[in-house]
């Protein structure tokens, strides 16, 4: 099965009272919007985060709310010629701390995940139905270096046991926006799907944000082929 992309989570965090009392807070909230195409298939998620007390130095607790869906085709054993097709779809309400500094940003989430898959032809497959449980992320943007830039995304979702971990850096090349590589790997109960490509990030077209990436996807079984995204967002 695909392990198309596992989102996030609810999240532990304690937002201490004397704390927000010590420095200005704001709110803030972002919205987003993620097109994925590949070889075998292709997935739409949306979703936003939620600042309600964000503090001057960019610490303290965002809520985040996704949910996704997608179609895909694939070989279910690779020895067998037939294809069938997946439909999955999946949610997330996430709440997590964030922090920041001179090396960057990292929220770190851990909350509810619910994901649902079915096959066509209904197959005996143990790995369908709708299912509920815990799930955790981080989502981290670094700088560990002048004009460098590493995203970094990462989650684990109980339903149906899936991970997923991106590594993106980046190289300043003009005014907000970072180019570079980009790897994925994406694990779903014993399979594994692996992408390498490059990525442009932070490309804005009025109030909007864009990233754009590319690349080469190995699914299992040695399947292949070419991949491209488009994620879109707005801070309001």
């Amino acid at each position: 099965m695909r392990a198309w992309g596992v989102w996030g989570a609810i999240a532990v965090a304690w937002l201490p009272a004397a704390a927000l009392a010590e420095a200005a807070v704001e709110r803030r909230t972002t919205s987003f919007l993620g097109i994925d195409a590949a070889f075998d298939g292709t997935y739409l998620s949306s979703g936003f985060d939620l600042s309600p007390w964000r503090r001057a130095d960019g610490r303290g607790i965002t809520f985040r709310l996704t949910a996704g869906t997608g179609l895909s085709r694939f070989r279910i054993d690779p020895a067998l010629p037939d294809r069938v097709a997946e439909t999955s779809t999946a949610a997330r309400l996430m709440a997590g701390w964030r922090e920041e500094g001179r090396w960057g940003s990292a929220t770190l989430f851990a909350g509810l995940a619910m994901e649902m898959r079915r096959l066509s032809p209904a197959l005996p497959d143990p790995q369908v139905g709708t299912r509920f449980g815990p799930a955790i992320a981080v989502d981290a943007w670094l700088t560990p270096a002048d004009r460098v830039a590493v995203q970094l995304f990462a989650t684990y979702a109980t339903p149906f046991d899936a991970a997923s971990l991106r590594i993106a850096p980046g190289y300043l090349v003009g005014r907000g926006v970072h180019v570079g590589p980009e790897a994925t790997l994406s694990a779903h109960h014993g399979t594994l799907r692996t992408r390498l490509g490059v990525h442009v990030t932070g490309l804005t077209i009025g109030p909007v944000g864009l990233r754009l990436s590319g690349g080469y996807a190995r699914d299992r079984g040695g399947a292949g082929g070419f991949y491209a995204g488009l994620s879109l967002w707005r801070h309001h």
